[in-house]
């Protein structure tokens, strides 16, 4: 669950200290760390997982669960990194659109996400990342394709890892500097609704503004955000709630719980009804955890009850 924002005032700039802290390593963070990363979406429109031997899937709701484990390939520029983060266990829930689902659908279901799995696996997120906390680009590596199919689908599975690399993205303040006080973001890749292949680009605009206190013995910021987007000519309106722990010692963020909700404008074409959301969490793993991360399955949607599929489990419980 999303903490409740805390009441404290920003400072004022006379009373933020002038010595400035300069962290040895800005890229710290991506410096052979483990991550176990949570994330769950409702989609207004569908997405299409589909097997290698045509076999496919229509898909609105979905979760994922990862660890990732994630090394500093090599420097791009003095601002800039390419990080390697591989997956070292997948597990992936997705919800039936079938409006009266069979033991037939089931299968097929649990077929389809049980080849992704698989695929996931030991895949490897090529992240750039930049020295004031951005991550400014995802690329999905290890997946062998050989054919239009083959490419639409890796593509897919690309804008579904991308809501959990998202979670890393928060821009900082100047000098990355850990002050008590308040800043502001534009247009985060957070605040984003991911696209089927062949849908235009989304345009849009949002704003993030970011709370920095430090609360018995924990660095916390709290970000609220609003915002519009656009995607194929329907608006949505954007809110944003989040909180993250930052590392005191190494200067960056070690844990982030948030949540997006993307309400459709009364003109949109989707159904009235089609709301997006997405919601998230990251959390910094030692070199020997390894957290169960649930199963590979089918699952009902929020608001379906299917007997023969089992619940959908919010992550925020």
């Amino acid at each position: 669950m999303i903490w409740s924002l805390l009441a404290a005032p920003a400072l004022a700039q006379d009373d933020i200290a002038e010595e400035i802290v300069v962290w040895g390593d800005l890229f710290a963070r991506w410096d052979d760390t483990r991550w176990l990363v949570k994330t769950e979406v409702g989609m207004p429109f569908e997405l299409v997982f589909a097997a290698d031997m045509n076999k496919e899937l229509q898909v609105r709701e979905f979760q994922v669960a990862a660890v990732l484990h994630c090394s500093k390939d090599w420097k791009l520029s003095g601002k800039k990194y390419e990080v390697g983060c591989a997956l070292e266990d997948v597990a992936l829930q997705a919800a039936v659109s079938e409006r009266n689902v069979s033991e037939a659908d089931v299968e097929r279901a649990q077929g389809i996400l049980d080849e992704i799995d698989r695929k996931l696996t030991g895949a490897i997120l090529q992240l750039q990342v930049a020295d004031d906390g951005r991550v400014t680009d995802l690329d999905l590596e290890g997946i062998t394709t050989h054919n239009r199919r083959q490419n639409v689908m890796q593509e897919t599975l690309r804008q579904v890892v991308s809501r959990m690399v998202v979670g890393f993205h928060m821009k900082m303040q100047k000098f990355n500097q850990l002050h008590e006080g308040k800043w502001y973001e534009f247009n985060s890749t957070l605040m984003s609704i991911p696209l089927p292949p062949g849908v235009p680009g989304s345009s849009g605009s949002s704003m993030m503004v970011h709370q920095l206190d430090r609360y018995k013995g924990h660095v916390l910021v709290q970000s609220v955000g609003k915002g519009t987007t656009e995607v194929s000519g329907n608006l949505f309106t954007l809110a944003f709630t989040g909180v993250s722990i930052y590392d005191d010692r190494e200067g960056f963020m070690s844990e982030r719980v948030w949540a997006l909700e993307g309400t459709p404008n009364a003109s949109t074409l989707f159904n009235a009804a089609a709301s997006y959301f997405h919601a998230g969490r990251i959390a910094m793993l030692g070199p020997d955890d390894h957290p169960d991360l649930g199963p590979t399955r089918p699952v009902n949607g929020r608001s379906q009850h299917s007997p023969l599929l089992p619940a959908w489990q919010s992550i925020e419980h």
